[in-house]
C-alpha cells in the first residue's frame, strides 16, 4: 500500500527498524508502523478466545484464579502438553522459514493477533539449543497508542473471520466469540436487537439466521457438559474438550431437528431428543455425522425414540426399528428386528405382555413352521 507521510504520532521505542505502513483491517485503512521486536518484550493475549478455555482449565489446575497470574511458560507449557493448537508443527516450519505474516500489537507491545506465531517461537526459544533470529525477532504491525474498541473488533474480525486467513479460529470459539459480540451489543444499544445483529453482520459477517443457531447450538452445548457431570461424572474439562472437538455434531443435529422444511415442532419432543443426543454421545454409541443425522430422524418415529430412552437402549436396533417403519423390507429382515427388540425387552417389561397376546404370537410362530 501507499505509503503515508502525515502520521501524527511517532512509533514506539521497542519496534525496531519501524516504516509507516497502512493496512487494511476489514474495510478500514489502519496507520500502522511495520517493523520488528523481540518475542522477550511482547505480552501474551490472554483474552484471545482460541485460548481461554484452556487457560481456563490450567488456572483449575495450578489451583491459581485470574488469568493475568499465569506466566507465559506456563500457557506455552500447558498448551503444548495438551497438544493443543498444532504449536509443535508450526513451530517447525518458523524455524525453518522465520515468521512470515506479521503479528499485530498494539502500542503497549498486546497480541491482536498472533498467539499461535508467538507461542511457537516461545516454544523454540525454549528447547531449541541454536538460537536464531528466525524466531527470537518477529515481523509487526504496531498500531497507534490509542484505537476505538470497533476497530479493534475490525482487526480480529479480518484475522479470524473474514474468509483466505491461514489460521482462523475453530467455528465453536467464532460462535461463541459472535454471540458475546451481540450480548455486548445489545446492551449497548439499548436492547435494540435488531440493530444488534446488524452490527454483528457488519463486523464479522455472521448474519442473523447463523447467529441465532450459534447461540441455540452454544446452548445445546451447555446442556450436554452439565448432563454429562451430572450422570456421568464426566468432568467438566473433558466434556469441554469433547464438545470443542464436536462443535459440528451438536450443530448438525440442530439444523436437522430445528431448521430446514421438517423441523420438530412438538417442544417435549425436542427436549427428549436432545437429551437422547447426550446420552448416546456419552457412551459413544453415536460417533460419526452420519449417525448423528440418523438419529435427528430416528427420534420423530415413537416406538425408535422409547427404545432409545430405556436404560439399556441400543442406537442400531432403534434404527432397525425406525427402518422397519420408514421404508418396506422383506418379511425375514423385518421378522428378525422383530425377535432381536423381543429379546430386548426387560423382566418387567415381559410381564406387561398380556396372555391373550402371547397366544397370538405362539400362534403366529406355529403357522410360519408349518407352512
Amino acid at each position: 500500500m501507499k505509503d503515508k507521510k502525515t502520521y501524527k504520532w511517532s512509533p514506539p521505542k521497542w519496534l525496531i527498524n519501524p516504516v509507516k505502513k497502512e493496512v487494511l483491517f476489514h474495510d478500514t485503512k489502519v496507520e500502522t508502523y511495520s517493523g520488528f521486536v523481540e518475542v522477550k518484550e511482547i505480552k501474551l493475549w490472554r483474552d484471545n478466545n482460541r485460548t481461554t478455555l484452556d487457560l481456563e482449565h490450567l488456572l483449575q489446575e495450578l489451583g491459581k484464579k485470574g488469568i493475568r497470574n499465569l506466566s507465559d511458560e506456563e500457557i506455552v507449557d500447558y498448551i503444548l502438553k495438551q497438544g493443543l493448537h498444532k504449536i509443535q508443527e508450526l513451530a517447525g516450519s518458523i524455524k525453518k522459514n522465520g515468521v512470515r505474516v506479521p503479528l499485530t500489537l498494539s502500542y503497549k507491545k498486546e497480541l491482536l493477533d498472533g498467539n499461535r506465531r508467538f507461542l511457537a517461537c516461545k516454544y523454540l526459544i525454549a528447547h531449541e539449543k541454536e538460537i536464531n533470529e528466525n524466531f527470537t525477532k518477529v515481523p509487526v504491525y504496531c498500531l497507534k497508542p490509542t484505537i476505538d474498541k470497533e476497530l479493534r473488533l475490525k482487526i480480529i474480525a479480518e484475522m479470524n473471520f473474514l474468509p483466505d486467513y491461514k489460521e482462523p479460529w475453530t467455528r465453536e470459539v467464532r460462535a461463541k466469540f459472535a454471540v458475546e459480540q451481540f450480548d455486548k451489543f445489545f446492551i449497548e444499544f439499548k436492547c435494540d436487537e435488531e440493530k444488534a445483529y446488524k452490527q454483528v453482520a457488519y463486523l464479522l459477517g455472521v448474519n442473523k439466521q447463523n447467529l441465532k443457531r450459534f447461540k441455540s447450538v452454544l446452548g445445546m452445548i451447555n446442556e450436554y457438559i452439565n448432563y454429562a457431570e451430572r450422570d456421568t461424572a464426566q468432568t467438566k474439562q473433558s466434556a469441554e474438550r469433547f464438545t470443542r472437538a464436536k462443535f459440528h455434531f451438536f450443530e448438525e443435529f440442530y439444523n436437522k431437528t430445528c431448521m430446514g422444511n421438517t423441523p420438530i415442532r412438538d417442544k417435549k419432543i425436542l427436549r427428549k431428543s436432545k437429551q437422547l443426543l447426550y446420552k448416546y454421545l456419552l457412551n459413544q454409541q453415536i460417533n460419526s455425522i452420519t449417525k448423528i443425522r440418523e438419529l435427528a430422524e430416528i427420534v420423530r418415529y415413537e416406538p425408535a425414540r422409547s427404545h432409545l430412552e430405556k436404560p439399556n437402549g441400543n442406537f442400531e436396533l432403534a434404527r432397525a426399528i425406525y427402518q422397519d417403519y420408514s421404508r418396506p423390507k422383506e418379511a425375514g429382515p423385518k421378522i428378525l428386528h422383530f425377535c432381536e427388540w423381543l429379546e430386548s425387552l426387560s423382566k418387567k417389561e415381559r410381564t406387561e405382555i398380556s396372555g391373550e397376546l402371547k397366544k397370538r404370537l405362539l400362534s403366529a410362530v406355529t403357522r410360519l413352521r408349518d407352512k
